[in-house]
């Protein structure tokens, strides 16, 4: 009768075994890591909110800011508009540079033309 036994020429079940308790290893440091990370996070935080605040500092806005109310702001920047073409205004005394109003400005642009 043969006995039966297994392949000698396969891998050896204690490699197994080592692959098995490395996992082990490599999942306990992981753990370690992740819990050392999270103390140091709340450690920081808690250094934040510990800072004092000041209360009377104006807080700046960054831009862009929000628009509460759009159609407001439009027929302002339409009056604006209107203003600058419809009136008359320096732009640089010193060199001559005046601001007419468009409907002015068009009528001598075609009295240039006529010429």
């Amino acid at each position: 009768m043969t006995e039966h036994r297994h392949e000698t020429t396969d891998m050896s079940p204690k490699y197994v075994l080592y692959f098995a308790v490395g996992l082990v290893v490599l999942g306990l440091l992981i753990h370690v890591g992740i819990w050392w990370m999270f103390h140091q996070f709340e450690q920081a935080q808690a250094r934040r909110e510990s800072q004092p605040v000041l209360v009377n500092a104006p807080a700046a806005v960054p831009e862009p800011h929000l628009q509460i109310s759009p159609q407001d702001d439009l027929q302002q920047l339409r009056r604006q508009e209107d203003e600058i073409l419809s009136t008359y205004r320096w732009i640089d005394r010193d060199k001559g540079t005046a601001r007419i109003p468009i409907d002015r400005a068009m009528q001598l642009f075609l009295q240039r033309q006529k010429k």
